[in-house]
């Protein structure tokens, strides 16, 4: 069997954003979403929600220095996702794929 896309797929521009000791939406809800790539670009630990509010030392683990999390056809949501660390200021790097 091939492989047959359900249309064409695109990066949307790469972005940051910053994660705190405070959960806050790091990637809002998408309808469009079909994949979705975070990393930690930090030296502090970030916790991940998908389309709920995320929890110190619970839920989807970003370790520090490069640490990443690729949406799968397992994890696939279009929901939130929200993002706590041990630290301030900590980077996170996004980069979505929509249709």
């Amino acid at each position: 069997m091939t492989f047959q896309p359900l249309g064409t797929i695109n990066a949307s521009p790469p972005t940051n954003a910053l994660v705190g000791t405070t959960p806050s939406v790091v990637v809002a809800e998408n309808i469009n979403r079909v994949g979705l790539i975070l990393t930690n670009l930090s030296t502090g630990t970030i916790y991940i929600g998908i389309g709920n509010t995320s929890t110190l030392n619970a839920g989807i683990v970003i370790t520090k220095d490069g640490g990443n999390w690729n949406m799968d056809r397992h994890t696939f949501s279009n929901q939130g996702i929200s993002a706590v660390g041990h630290g301030a200021n900590l980077i996170i790097s996004i980069q979505e794929f929509i249709r």
